[in-house]
């Protein structure tokens, strides 16, 4: 399995057969992405050119929103091809202004900004991350309605008074909103807490649903993300979409540039072809390497919550990560093991069991209820076992999860909750990126 810059070996037991190596099938990128990148931007989707909308607005305030250290494009790069047509233009590095869309995320340091986007960009134009703390940072513009689901939208005053706002983002599956890019960048990416807090509580059922990999038209979170977009160039300014899939070498092997919506539609359909993963039957294990979604606890627990649907009743979830960025989330200390965690919830249920959470401790809100919610309904269902050497190391404190330095130790314990007999495993090698497509579910032959 993919480890940061090398591989790494797992020993399974004599018994457990490798059902699937449920890997992405994604085309390389070629040495020359970054001009198709330019030609992209030159002849781009509904849209005039990006050199014809930056001419055009000269002297007005341009605003690049780019994705933050959880997400693995070659960022500098990409934007070295954009701040060609930026200078191309004659607009002033201090009319220009990059954001980065942190959501809830830390912000960057001095340091990290410097590795995503360059030191010599760093150092020459204006970056900042969303500073969704600070209320009067945001402009309010209404509330967003999608039937009984809604929100106040309320949006980064700076992005929403830009006069053109290039949004550059990979597009890649998401638990809740089916695939990320498009106007994500903008909600949550740069909105402020309590909006960001209502779009995640939207996104999630009572009824646990696979929900990464659904489409446009079904998925609810997705239906207010551009609701909240088109919300924000009707408000004022322009927005053009810089957007692209990246190869299991982080480089772009398909990209679009131009209507924003128009380009994250197309590349989640590509998206889609190359990442979801064609299962036969769930397995009693599933085994879930969180690459390349492994900088952080949040952004490991996507591997989960993607491959979850892979692994049938009552069967166990093995997720390995590297967590370089440690837990970096809310977590929640209680003097109970896992398994008592477990039984709790197969007892009470998932529902009652985050509710009663909530209320004893208020802290827990918004992505802290909902990624209890989510992991309480997968809880549920199955067990899962953490294996994570850099959060064993820091005595990380995870309720429900049991957390191994080693996984031969964590493959045991599973051994140990399903029993002697042979085992049928499935194994997902990228399983940060990939997501089950299920061939037939269970009951319809």
């Amino acid at each position: 399995m993919p480890w940061a810059d090398e591989t790494r070996t797992l020993e399974l037991p004599a018994d457990w057969t490798v059902q699937q190596i449920a890997a992405a099938d994604v085309a390389p990128a070629g040495n020359d992405w970054a001009e198709h990148l330019a030609a992209a931007m030159a002849r781009p989707e509904e849209s005039l050119p990006l050199g014809k909308l930056l001419a055009a607005r000269r002297s007005g305030r341009i605003v690049l929103i780019v994705e933050d250290m959880t997400r693995h494009s070659p960022l500098e790069t990409i934007l070295r091809t954009i701040f060609r047509e930026v200078d191309h233009a004659n607009i002033p590095r201090e009319n220009v202004e990059i954001v980065f869309a942190t959501g809830m995320h830390p912000p960057l340091s001095p340091e990290q900004a410097a590795k995503k986007i360059g030191p010599e960009l760093a150092s020459q134009v204006a970056w900042r991350c969303n500073p969704w703390r600070d209320r009067d940072a945001y402009v309010d513009l209404g509330l967003l309605r999608d039937g009984s689901a809604g929100l106040e939208l309320r949006i980064d005053r700076g992005v929403a008074a830009a006069d053109l706002r290039i949004l550059v983002t990979s597009v890649s599956p998401h638990v809740q909103a089916g695939f990320g890019g498009g106007y994500k960048m903008l909600l949550p990416g740069c909105a402020q807490l309590d909006c960001i807090r209502q779009l995640h509580l939207t996104g999630l059922s009572r009824r646990p649903t696979q929900q990464v990999g659904q489409p446009f038209p079904a998925n609810r979170m997705r239906r207010l993300i551009d609701a909240a977009g088109a919300a924000v160039d009707a408000a004022g300014g322009t927005s053009f979409g810089v957007q692209y899939v990246l190869d299991a070498a982080d480089a772009p092997t398909a990209i679009a540039a131009g209507n924003v919506t128009a380009c994250q539609r197309m590349l989640a359909k590509k998206c889609a072809s190359a990442y979801g993963v064609l299962i036969d039957a769930p397995a009693d294990v599933v085994i879930a390497n969180a690459a390349p979604r492994d900088f952080d606890l949040w952004q490991s627990f996507k591997a989960i919550a993607h491959n979850c649907w892979a692994v049938r009743d009552n069967g166990v979830i093995l997720c390995l990560t590297r967590c370089p960025g440690g837990v970096n989330m809310p977590t929640l200390s209680l003097p109970i093991s896992p398994r008592w965690i477990r039984r709790g919830v197969k007892l009470l249920g998932a529902e009652a069991l985050a509710a009663l959470l909530v209320r004893l401790v208020p802290s827990l809100a918004g992505d802290a209820a909902f990624f209890a919610r989510l992991a309480l309904q997968i809880l549920q269902r199955n067990t899962v076992l953490m294996v994570s050497p850099a959060l064993a190391e820091a005595d990380a404190d995870m309720v429900g999860l049991p957390l191994f330095a080693d996984p031969a130790e964590a493959i045991a314990a599973a051994e140990a909750q399903l029993g002697p007999g042979p085992k049928r495993v499935i194994f997902f090698p990228a399983g940060g990126a990939t997501y089950p497509i299920m061939s037939r579910r269970p009951g319809t032959g």
